[in-house]
């Protein structure tokens, strides 16, 4: 009877770990679709959300960055990409190591001013 009791408890408890792992995942997944859609500005919020919620999830941040970056927020980009980096396997960080790279290089150029063109910002596009 006490061995029935205790599978019991271990199923329930089994159960209910899995449904909070689903459930704090939702913010994840929302971005993410979001995201897939080429929603970026929209993804945003949801995948701050997640990085609180799970602030170990490279993943998370790898595509806080990214989403970032797709709206040419350059600077904003620079930092879950690096916390991404630090959390992310050895061998998911060359990756992340490119994206750093693009939006340290894609900051800098749009702080220049080219000549007629003095006060405004370039885009990326437009030197490559």
């Amino acid at each position: 009877m006490n061995q029935r009791i205790a599978m019991i408890f271990l199923t329930l408890t089994l159960a209910s770990a899995s449904a909070c792992a689903a459930l704090g995942r939702q913010d994840f997944d929302q971005g993410l679709a979001l995201f897939n859609q080429g929603r970026f500005a929209a993804a945003i919020p949801y995948f701050e959300q997640a990085t609180h919620d799970h602030p170990n999830s490279a993943q998370a941040y790898l595509y806080l960055g990214r989403a970032h970056l797709s709206q040419s927020n350059w600077r904003a980009a620079i930092q879950p990409l690096r916390t991404a980096f630090r959390l992310a396997p050895t061998e998911s960080q060359g990756e992340i190591v490119n994206l750093i790279i693009d939006a340290g290089f894609a900051a800098a150029l749009s702080d220049f001013r080219l000549g007629d063109r003095i006060g405004a910002p370039l885009q990326l596009k437009e030197i490559l």
